[in-house]
């Protein structure tokens, strides 16, 4: 993932203790049965804070045994998470977008005969047909939320439903986003601070954004404003989507 991560709590001092606390916690799992380790979050993102905890990925042999009890561990007043699976299962399941997006930034610790990295590079980047779906789906599932499902709940009198559909909207036009940017779509936590962080975006977009996102009343007339502002948008995204698919925006439709 491109996107830095420049987070204002970030606490440098803090961010060398979880790693030293990360660190010293796998030290007895490297071993024999363990085929790589992995530290993934805020130490392998470079931030670290009072909210932030330790992620770890350890993988080991299927058929062996190692010392770890539990998920959830407090080490020094940090709360370290442990993901504890098979290696040779990983090899042939499937990896949804979440986990893969975790693993973008992750920070290989123990890997003494390369297997994890091998198993990062095939399991993590975003193929060509994924790419080409996100911003299929995304431009017109954002049209069709925004502009038509919203209108429809306004005619059904129900403008909270309206109100909903737009944010909805907004999410699918974020997937458009990540996938012109040829990047696997953030977690739903991260995923618009990671979209500030794209190259291909709307011109101005983090003040339109604001002003897509601003609501001050459920009202029709506020639904209008948003809508307008976010089709200005739309529209000036479309063209790009239409030549990186080789599709134009009637045909998504026809296939989405």
């Amino acid at each position: 993932m491109s996107t830095k991560f420049n987070i204002l709590s970030s606490d440098p001092v803090l961010l060398e203790k979880a790693c030293r606390v990360a660190r010293e916690f796998v030290q007895p799992y490297l071993c024999e049965p363990v085929v790589g380790i992995v530290f993934l979050g805020g130490i392998a993102r470079g931030y670290f804070d009072h909210a932030a905890d330790i992620d770890i990925g350890i993988f080991k042999k299927a058929g062996t045994q190692i010392a770890l009890g539990k998920k959830f561990y407090e080490v020094e007043g940090i709360e370290v998470q442990v993901w504890l699976s098979d290696y040779e299962s990983e090899l042939t399941e499937a990896w949804d977008m979440p986990r893969r997006w975790t693993y973008t930034c992750a920070q290989i610790h123990y890997d003494p005969e390369g297997k994890i990295r091998r198993l990062l590079e095939d399991k993590v980047p975003l193929k060509p047909e994924e790419r080409k779906w996100l911003m299929m789906s995304g431009l017109t599932l954002s049209e069709w939320y925004v502009k038509r499902l919203t209108q429809l709940w306004v005619e059904r009198g129900n403008i909270v439903s309206a109100q909903h559909m737009f944010m909805q909207g907004l999410n699918y036009f974020f997937d458009m986003l990540f996938g012109l940017n040829n990047e696997l779509v953030a977690d739903m936590k991260w995923r618009y601070y990671c979209v500030e962080g794209l190259e291909r975006l709307p011109q101005n977009f983090r003040e339109r954004i604001q002003e897509v996102m601003r609501l001050e009343s459920f009202s029709p007339e506020e639904l209008d404003r948003r809508r307008s502002a976010f089709m200005e948008m739309w529209e000036e995204m479309r063209p790009a989507v239409e030549r990186e698919t080789g599709m134009t925006f009637e045909e998504m439709m026809e296939v989405v």
